[in-house]
């Protein structure tokens, strides 16, 4: 009898267990790069961070957003189930360490010279290392220029925030910015300047598209139907709406801190 209650109370508590696991909210962490994902009033918002919250709400799952150091973001999305990071782009090193959604939204991708810097003027990769860049440390950016022969502290500058990069390159203490077409003029506000300050210099679009990377734990099912949320909410044309708001928006203070 006693055996008959123990082995009843082991099925009921791994019952719990597995129950208690899938009930587990998703937790999506992401980094300050405006208009996309940022921190304001103790929540994060932005682009991405919008849409992937009208995609849970679709998909029926519960899901948690926090704004984090990129690389600390980016070793919990690897190291912990029911989690995941965004916005970061697809590559083939990363493909096997996550599963994707997306694409999100995405811009075109420019190395930006300020316009008072004709001096500044790469014809191609190879020439811009004569030039100083600054990266977010552990982003993929990184990793593209460093695989192209950039080297840090000699023209690859590493740092925490992808925003930090701004008074440096207005200061001149950066000869270039990685900047998209449609976040720049917010990141230049902040510092009385706007686009007609910068002119794009190289496009380096082609290195990827903003995605979501989940956990491998994370079962599939919970995977395709954000999938297919993020699929409706585009042919809805709910990432057009979502950039013409950004549009009119500028960073917050703490961005630039």
């Amino acid at each position: 009898m006693r055996s008959c209650i123990a082995k009843y109370l082991v099925m009921v508590t791994m019952l719990c267990i597995a129950s208690s696991a899938t009930a587990a909210p998703l937790r999506l962490y992401t980094e300050e790069f405006f208009p996309y994902n940022y921190s304001l009033r103790n929540e994060v918002v932005g682009i991405n961070a919008d849409l992937l919250k009208q995609a849970c709400q679709l998909a029926n799952l519960e899901c948690r957003f926090q704004s984090l150091p990129w690389l600390r973001a980016y070793e919990l999305a690897q190291h912990h189930e029911s989690s995941g990071v965004f916005s970061i782009v697809r590559t083939g090193k990363r493909e096997r360490q996550f599963q994707w959604v997306g694409p999100l939204a995405s811009s075109t991708t420019y190395l930006y010279r300020l316009k008072s810097r004709p001096d500044v003027s790469p014809a191609d990769l190879q020439q811009a290392k004569a030039f100083g860049i600054a990266v977010t440390h552990g982003d993929f950016f990184e990793q593209y220029l460093l695989s192209q022969g950039f080297v840090v502290d000699k023209n690859l500058l590493l740092v925490q925030s992808r925003l930090d990069a701004v008074p440096l390159f207005l200061a001149g203490k950066l000869d270039l910015l990685i900047s998209s077409d449609q976040v720049i003029d917010g990141w230049l506000q902040p510092y009385g300047k706007s686009v007609a300050d910068v002119e794009p210099v190289l496009d380096i679009s082609y290195v990827g598209q903003n995605f979501l990377a989940l956990n491998p734990e994370i079962p599939q099912k919970k995977v395709q139907a954000l999938q297919q949320a993020v699929d409706q909410l585009r042919a809805q044309g709910f990432i057009e709406e979502l950039f013409r708001q950004y549009k009119r928006e500028t960073p917050p203070a703490n961005s630039f801190k």
